[in-house]
Protein backbone atom coordinates (compact mmCIF):
# COMPACT_ATOMS: atom_id res chain seq x y z
CA UNK A 1 0.00 0.00 0.00
CA UNK A 2 1.27 4.00 -0.81
CA UNK A 3 1.75 6.59 1.66
CA UNK A 4 -1.35 8.63 0.91
CA UNK A 5 -0.69 12.40 1.89
CA UNK A 6 -3.48 13.75 4.36
CA UNK A 7 -4.97 17.26 4.50
CA UNK A 8 -2.59 20.09 6.27
CA UNK A 9 -5.02 19.85 9.20
CA UNK A 10 -4.57 16.06 9.55
CA UNK A 11 -0.87 15.76 9.63
CA UNK A 12 -0.02 18.60 11.36
CA UNK A 13 2.29 18.80 14.89
CA UNK A 14 0.44 20.91 17.73
CA UNK A 15 2.95 23.77 18.11
CA UNK A 16 3.60 22.85 21.89
CA UNK A 17 5.03 19.88 20.28
CA UNK A 18 7.02 21.45 17.93
CA UNK A 19 8.52 23.51 20.16
CA UNK A 20 9.42 20.85 22.78
CA UNK A 21 10.79 18.97 19.95
CA UNK A 22 12.97 22.27 18.58
CA UNK A 23 14.17 23.16 22.46
CA UNK A 24 15.70 19.57 22.80
CA UNK A 25 18.06 20.51 20.10
CA UNK A 26 19.03 24.09 21.48
CA UNK A 27 22.04 25.67 21.50
CA UNK A 28 22.14 25.17 24.94
CA UNK A 29 21.36 21.31 24.55
CA UNK A 30 24.43 20.93 21.97
CA UNK A 31 26.35 22.57 23.91
CA UNK A 32 25.57 20.42 27.04
CA UNK A 33 26.23 17.24 24.92
CA UNK A 34 29.18 18.46 23.26
CA UNK A 35 30.61 19.69 27.18
CA UNK A 36 29.79 16.49 28.99
CA UNK A 37 31.52 14.55 25.87
CA UNK A 38 34.56 16.82 25.84
CA UNK A 39 35.07 16.91 29.68
CA UNK A 40 35.36 12.95 29.73
CA UNK A 41 37.72 12.93 26.52
CA UNK A 42 40.21 15.46 28.68
CA UNK A 43 39.80 13.93 31.90
CA UNK A 44 40.99 11.06 29.74
CA UNK A 45 43.92 12.74 27.95
CA UNK A 46 45.37 14.21 31.11
CA UNK A 47 45.49 10.85 32.57
CA UNK A 48 46.73 8.63 30.17
CA UNK A 49 48.36 10.54 27.77
CA UNK A 50 52.15 10.37 27.11
CA UNK A 51 54.01 11.58 24.03
CA UNK A 52 56.25 8.85 24.18
CA UNK A 53 54.12 5.85 24.15
CA UNK A 54 51.62 8.04 21.07
CA UNK A 55 54.65 8.20 19.02
CA UNK A 56 55.02 3.96 19.44
CA UNK A 57 51.58 4.03 17.60
CA UNK A 58 52.15 2.43 14.28
CA UNK A 59 50.67 4.32 11.46
CA UNK A 60 51.64 2.40 8.34
CA UNK A 61 49.14 1.64 5.84
CA UNK A 62 47.22 -1.35 7.32
CA UNK A 63 46.50 1.00 10.08
CA UNK A 64 45.59 3.60 7.57
CA UNK A 65 43.40 1.17 5.53
CA UNK A 66 41.51 -0.09 8.73
CA UNK A 67 40.77 3.24 9.29
CA UNK A 68 39.07 3.89 6.42
CA UNK A 69 37.39 0.48 6.94
CA UNK A 70 35.49 1.88 9.91
CA UNK A 71 34.75 5.17 7.99
CA UNK A 72 33.34 3.10 5.20
CA UNK A 73 30.69 1.56 7.85
CA UNK A 74 29.96 4.67 9.49
CA UNK A 75 28.73 5.35 5.68
CA UNK A 76 26.87 1.50 5.55
CA UNK A 77 24.91 1.86 8.79
CA UNK A 78 23.64 5.31 7.41
CA UNK A 79 22.66 3.84 3.92
CA UNK A 80 20.69 1.34 6.05
CA UNK A 81 18.98 3.23 8.05
CA UNK A 82 18.00 4.84 4.42
CA UNK A 83 16.81 1.79 3.28
CA UNK A 84 14.82 0.63 6.22
CA UNK A 85 13.03 4.02 6.06
CA UNK A 86 12.18 4.08 2.25
CA UNK A 87 11.62 0.60 3.33
CA UNK A 88 8.32 1.24 6.30
CA UNK A 89 7.35 4.51 4.04
CA UNK A 90 6.80 2.37 0.62
CA UNK A 91 8.87 4.23 -1.25
CA UNK A 92 7.09 8.10 0.01
CA UNK A 93 10.24 9.15 0.82
CA UNK A 94 13.35 9.94 -1.88
CA UNK A 95 16.23 8.50 -1.01
CA UNK A 96 17.60 12.03 -0.58
CA UNK A 97 14.67 12.83 1.75
CA UNK A 98 15.87 9.69 3.98
CA UNK A 99 19.43 10.76 4.10
CA UNK A 100 18.51 13.97 6.18
CA UNK A 101 15.87 12.15 7.81
CA UNK A 102 18.46 9.91 9.23
CA UNK A 103 20.68 12.62 9.55
CA UNK A 104 17.97 14.24 11.92
CA UNK A 105 17.05 11.83 13.52
CA UNK A 106 20.98 10.73 14.36
CA UNK A 107 21.57 14.21 15.27
CA UNK A 108 18.73 14.24 17.58
CA UNK A 109 19.62 11.23 19.13
CA UNK A 110 23.33 12.98 20.07
CA UNK A 111 21.55 15.65 21.73
CA UNK A 112 19.20 14.16 24.05
CA UNK A 113 19.76 11.05 26.81
CA UNK A 114 20.15 7.90 25.23
CA UNK A 115 16.87 6.91 27.09
CA UNK A 116 14.94 9.04 25.15
CA UNK A 117 16.35 9.27 22.03
CA UNK A 118 15.38 11.05 19.02
CA UNK A 119 12.20 10.38 18.32
CA UNK A 120 10.33 13.54 19.59
CA UNK A 121 12.24 15.38 16.54
CA UNK A 122 11.59 12.64 14.29
CA UNK A 123 8.24 12.82 14.94
CA UNK A 124 8.10 16.69 14.43
CA UNK A 125 10.59 16.02 10.95
CA UNK A 126 7.98 13.48 9.76
CA UNK A 127 4.68 15.19 10.15
CA UNK A 128 5.99 17.42 8.54
CA UNK A 129 6.07 15.55 5.32
CA UNK A 130 2.60 15.84 4.38
CA UNK A 131 2.60 11.43 5.40
CA UNK A 132 -1.14 10.29 7.46
CA UNK A 133 -0.92 10.51 11.18
CA UNK A 134 -1.16 6.98 11.24
CA UNK A 135 2.06 5.97 8.82
CA UNK A 136 3.85 8.71 11.38
CA UNK A 137 3.33 6.85 14.80
CA UNK A 138 3.96 3.76 12.97
CA UNK A 139 7.68 4.57 11.73
CA UNK A 140 8.50 5.43 15.38
CA UNK A 141 6.62 2.62 17.30
CA UNK A 142 8.11 -0.03 14.48
CA UNK A 143 11.64 1.26 14.51
CA UNK A 144 11.73 0.95 18.47
CA UNK A 145 10.14 -2.43 18.27
CA UNK A 146 12.96 -3.31 15.53
CA UNK A 147 15.93 -2.09 17.45
CA UNK A 148 14.53 -3.47 20.55
CA UNK A 149 13.79 -6.58 19.01
CA UNK A 150 17.28 -6.82 17.38
CA UNK A 151 19.50 -6.20 20.47
CA UNK A 152 17.53 -8.76 22.59
CA UNK A 153 17.36 -11.99 19.82
CA UNK A 154 21.22 -11.20 18.95
CA UNK A 155 22.26 -10.59 22.11
CA UNK A 156 20.03 -14.12 23.46
CA UNK A 157 21.81 -15.53 20.75
CA UNK A 158 25.11 -15.20 21.37
CA UNK A 159 24.73 -16.02 24.92
CA UNK A 160 23.75 -19.43 23.79
CA UNK A 161 27.30 -19.77 21.94
CA UNK A 162 30.01 -18.10 24.36
CA UNK A 163 28.26 -17.89 27.63
CA UNK A 164 28.54 -15.05 30.59
CA UNK A 165 32.07 -13.83 29.24
CA UNK A 166 29.93 -12.41 25.96
CA UNK A 167 28.79 -9.75 28.34
CA UNK A 168 31.54 -8.73 30.76
CA UNK A 169 35.44 -9.93 30.75
CA UNK A 170 36.33 -12.83 32.96
CA UNK A 171 32.49 -13.80 33.76
CA UNK A 172 31.21 -17.37 34.08
CA UNK A 173 28.75 -17.37 35.50
CA UNK A 174 25.30 -14.88 36.81
CA UNK A 175 26.57 -14.63 40.36
CA UNK A 176 29.98 -13.54 39.18
CA UNK A 177 28.39 -10.89 36.65
CA UNK A 178 25.51 -9.33 39.08
CA UNK A 179 28.30 -8.96 41.44
CA UNK A 180 30.21 -6.34 39.03
CA UNK A 181 28.85 -2.70 38.91
CA UNK A 182 28.24 -3.10 34.87
CA UNK A 183 27.17 -6.66 34.99
CA UNK A 184 24.04 -5.39 38.17
CA UNK A 185 23.55 -2.26 35.30
CA UNK A 186 23.22 -4.86 31.68
CA UNK A 187 21.17 -6.93 33.86
CA UNK A 188 18.64 -4.10 35.10
CA UNK A 189 18.70 -2.60 31.35
CA UNK A 190 18.36 -5.82 29.97
CA UNK A 191 15.42 -6.79 31.69
CA UNK A 192 13.94 -2.93 31.45
CA UNK A 193 14.61 -3.27 27.56
CA UNK A 194 12.43 -7.03 27.76
CA UNK A 195 9.60 -5.64 29.02
CA UNK A 196 9.27 -2.64 27.46
CA UNK A 197 10.32 -4.25 24.32
CA UNK A 198 7.37 -6.60 24.71
CA UNK A 199 4.86 -4.64 25.95
CA UNK A 200 5.28 -2.49 22.17
CA UNK A 201 5.60 -5.68 20.06
CA UNK A 202 2.45 -6.76 21.74
CA UNK A 203 0.71 -3.22 21.24
CA UNK A 204 1.79 -3.16 17.81
CA UNK A 205 0.99 -6.41 16.14
CA UNK A 206 -1.39 -8.00 18.65
CA UNK A 207 -3.80 -5.90 21.05
CA UNK A 208 -2.88 -2.46 20.98
CA UNK A 209 -6.73 -1.62 22.51
CA UNK A 210 -5.39 -4.23 25.70
CA UNK A 211 -2.27 -2.26 25.91
CA UNK A 212 -4.18 1.57 26.07
CA UNK A 213 -6.70 -0.20 28.56
CA UNK A 214 -3.50 -1.44 30.91
CA UNK A 215 -1.60 2.28 30.55
CA UNK A 216 -5.07 3.99 31.75
CA UNK A 217 -5.40 1.42 34.34
CA UNK A 218 -1.80 1.79 35.70
CA UNK A 219 -2.03 5.98 35.16
CA UNK A 220 -5.07 5.71 37.78
CA UNK A 221 -3.02 5.37 40.53
CA UNK A 222 -2.84 8.40 42.69
CA UNK A 223 1.24 8.68 41.68
CA UNK A 224 1.03 7.89 38.60
CA UNK A 225 -1.94 10.54 37.70
CA UNK A 226 0.49 13.33 35.81
CA UNK A 227 1.47 10.65 33.53
CA UNK A 228 -2.59 9.45 32.16
CA UNK A 229 -2.24 12.14 29.45
CA UNK A 230 0.95 11.22 28.28
CA UNK A 231 -0.26 7.17 28.39
CA UNK A 232 -3.74 7.87 26.77
CA UNK A 233 -1.79 9.54 23.82
CA UNK A 234 0.63 6.65 23.54
CA UNK A 235 -2.18 3.93 23.49
CA UNK A 236 -4.08 5.58 20.58
CA UNK A 237 -0.93 6.52 18.97
CA UNK A 238 -0.37 2.41 19.25
CA UNK A 239 -3.63 1.80 18.32
CA UNK A 240 -2.75 3.87 14.63
CA UNK A 241 0.43 2.22 14.46
CA UNK A 242 -1.07 -1.11 14.65
CA UNK A 243 -3.66 -0.50 11.98
CA UNK A 244 -0.79 0.10 9.33
CA UNK A 245 1.48 -2.82 10.74
CA UNK A 246 -1.28 -5.13 9.96
CA UNK A 247 -1.57 -4.57 6.11
CA UNK A 248 1.84 -5.00 5.61
CA UNK A 249 2.98 -8.47 4.11
CA UNK A 250 5.88 -10.51 5.11
CA UNK A 251 8.77 -9.19 2.97
CA UNK A 252 7.91 -5.45 4.38
CA UNK A 253 8.98 -7.25 8.06
CA UNK A 254 12.10 -9.46 6.77
CA UNK A 255 13.22 -6.01 4.66
CA UNK A 256 12.93 -3.80 7.69
CA UNK A 257 14.62 -5.96 10.01
CA UNK A 258 17.56 -7.06 7.41
CA UNK A 259 18.39 -3.16 7.00
CA UNK A 260 17.77 -2.64 11.07
CA UNK A 261 20.67 -5.75 11.57
CA UNK A 262 22.24 -4.04 8.69
CA UNK A 263 22.57 -1.18 10.75
CA UNK A 264 23.44 -2.03 13.93
CA UNK A 265 26.26 -4.64 12.55
CA UNK A 266 27.64 -1.50 10.55
CA UNK A 267 27.75 0.68 13.54
CA UNK A 268 29.76 -2.39 15.59
CA UNK A 269 32.02 -2.73 12.50
CA UNK A 270 33.25 0.36 13.47
CA UNK A 271 35.38 -0.44 16.20
CA UNK A 272 36.23 -3.97 14.78
CA UNK A 273 38.28 -2.25 12.00
CA UNK A 274 39.97 -0.16 14.94
CA UNK A 275 40.94 -3.18 17.03
CA UNK A 276 42.31 -4.23 13.22
CA UNK A 277 44.06 -1.01 12.56
CA UNK A 278 45.36 -0.78 16.34
CA UNK A 279 45.48 -3.77 18.09
CA UNK A 280 45.76 -7.29 15.95
CA UNK A 281 48.44 -5.35 13.53
CA UNK A 282 50.11 -3.64 16.31
CA UNK A 283 53.75 -3.85 16.00
CA UNK A 284 53.74 -3.61 19.60
CA UNK A 285 54.39 -7.29 21.16
CA UNK A 286 53.13 -6.32 24.89
CA UNK A 287 49.76 -5.11 22.47
CA UNK A 288 49.69 -7.95 20.69
CA UNK A 289 50.24 -10.33 23.47
CA UNK A 290 47.12 -8.95 25.75
CA UNK A 291 45.02 -9.42 22.42
CA UNK A 292 46.10 -12.63 22.20
CA UNK A 293 46.21 -13.90 25.71
CA UNK A 294 42.23 -14.11 25.93
CA UNK A 295 40.97 -14.43 22.66
CA UNK A 296 43.72 -16.81 20.74
CA UNK A 297 45.28 -18.61 23.69
CA UNK A 298 42.24 -19.14 26.01
CA UNK A 299 39.24 -19.13 23.68
CA UNK A 300 40.94 -20.51 20.95
CA UNK A 301 38.76 -18.17 18.64
CA UNK A 302 39.24 -17.67 14.79
CA UNK A 303 39.75 -14.61 13.11
CA UNK A 304 35.90 -14.82 12.28
CA UNK A 305 34.68 -15.52 15.69
CA UNK A 306 37.09 -12.98 16.99
CA UNK A 307 34.81 -10.54 15.19
CA UNK A 308 31.79 -12.05 16.36
CA UNK A 309 33.06 -12.17 19.77
CA UNK A 310 33.86 -8.50 19.80
CA UNK A 311 30.24 -7.66 18.37
CA UNK A 312 28.46 -9.53 21.07
CA UNK A 313 30.55 -7.20 23.75
CA UNK A 314 29.72 -4.50 22.16
CA UNK A 315 26.04 -5.51 21.74
CA UNK A 316 26.40 -6.02 25.88
CA UNK A 317 27.94 -2.53 26.26
CA UNK A 318 25.05 -0.37 24.41
CA UNK A 319 22.53 -2.51 26.47
CA UNK A 320 23.80 -0.66 29.22
CA UNK A 321 24.05 2.71 27.08
CA UNK A 322 20.54 2.48 26.05
CA UNK A 323 19.19 3.54 29.48
CA UNK A 324 22.15 6.55 30.55
CA UNK A 325 20.45 10.07 30.67
CA UNK A 326 23.04 11.78 29.15
CA UNK A 327 23.36 13.04 25.95
CA UNK A 328 24.66 10.48 23.63
CA UNK A 329 25.59 8.54 26.30
CA UNK A 330 28.15 10.98 26.98
CA UNK A 331 30.33 9.94 29.87
CA UNK A 332 29.12 6.79 30.40
CA UNK A 333 30.39 5.85 26.76
CA UNK A 334 33.97 6.39 27.58
CA UNK A 335 34.04 4.53 30.55
CA UNK A 336 31.96 1.63 29.77
CA UNK A 337 34.27 1.30 26.55
CA UNK A 338 37.30 0.40 28.59
CA UNK A 339 35.53 -1.55 31.43
CA UNK A 340 33.54 -4.06 28.51
CA UNK A 341 36.95 -4.69 26.19
CA UNK A 342 39.61 -5.12 29.16
CA UNK A 343 40.36 -8.67 28.19
CA UNK A 344 41.89 -7.83 24.89
CA UNK A 345 42.27 -4.05 24.45
CA UNK A 346 45.22 -2.49 26.83
CA UNK A 347 44.26 -1.32 30.27
CA UNK A 348 44.15 2.82 30.33
CA UNK A 349 47.35 4.24 28.50
CA UNK A 350 47.75 6.06 24.81
CA UNK A 351 46.80 3.27 22.39
CA UNK A 352 43.57 3.20 24.19
CA UNK A 353 42.73 6.72 24.45
CA UNK A 354 43.54 7.21 21.15
CA UNK A 355 40.83 4.28 20.16
CA UNK A 356 38.33 5.90 22.21
CA UNK A 357 38.70 9.31 20.52
CA UNK A 358 38.11 7.16 17.07
CA UNK A 359 35.43 5.52 18.24
CA UNK A 360 33.48 8.58 19.55
CA UNK A 361 34.12 10.54 16.53
CA UNK A 362 32.87 8.12 13.58
CA UNK A 363 29.47 6.71 16.38
CA UNK A 364 29.19 9.68 17.94
CA UNK A 365 30.55 13.76 17.08
CA UNK A 366 30.45 13.13 13.54
CA UNK A 367 26.61 13.18 13.53
CA UNK A 368 27.25 15.84 16.61
CA UNK A 369 29.71 18.20 14.88
CA UNK A 370 27.90 18.41 11.16
CA UNK A 371 24.25 18.33 12.59
CA UNK A 372 24.85 21.25 14.88
CA UNK A 373 25.24 23.28 12.04
CA UNK A 374 22.79 22.38 9.38
CA UNK A 375 19.84 20.47 11.06
CA UNK A 376 18.61 22.94 13.26
CA UNK A 377 18.06 25.58 10.98
CA UNK A 378 17.08 23.11 7.94
CA UNK A 379 14.20 21.75 10.91
CA UNK A 380 12.92 25.20 11.56
CA UNK A 381 12.74 26.20 7.51
CA UNK A 382 10.48 22.92 7.35
CA UNK A 383 8.08 23.72 9.82
CA UNK A 384 8.48 27.88 8.42
CA UNK A 385 7.43 26.41 4.53
CA UNK A 386 4.87 24.01 6.00
CA UNK A 387 3.11 27.05 7.98
CA UNK A 388 3.36 29.20 4.61
CA UNK A 389 1.70 26.85 2.85
CA UNK A 390 -0.97 26.04 5.34
CA UNK A 391 -1.58 30.09 5.69
CA UNK A 392 -1.49 30.53 1.90
CA UNK A 393 -4.37 27.44 1.65
CA UNK A 394 -6.49 29.55 3.70
CA UNK A 395 -9.35 31.36 1.89
CA UNK A 396 -9.00 34.85 1.67
CA UNK A 397 -11.93 37.57 2.77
Amino acid sequence: MSVQPSSSEEQSTPKDKQDEALKSISPGRIAIAVAAGLIVIVYLFIQDFSLEDFQKISWNPKTLYWIAGAFFFVLLRHFAYMFRLRTITQGFFSWRKCFEMIFVWEFSSAVTPTSVGGSAVALVALSQEKISPGRTTMIIFYTIVLDTFFYLSSLLLLFSIFGFIIILPGTTSFSEMINQYFGAGFFGAYLFMTIYGSLFFYGVFINAKAVHRVLMAITSLPLLRRFKEGANKMGQDMQLASAELRRQKWQFHLKSFGATAGAWASRFMVLNCLIMAFIANSTDPAVQAHYNSVLINQQDFSLFVQQVFIVGRQIAMYVIMAIVPTPGGAGAAESSFENFHSDYLPAGGTLLLVMTIFWRFFTYYLYLFIGMIVVPNWIRKLINRNKQEAEAAQPTE
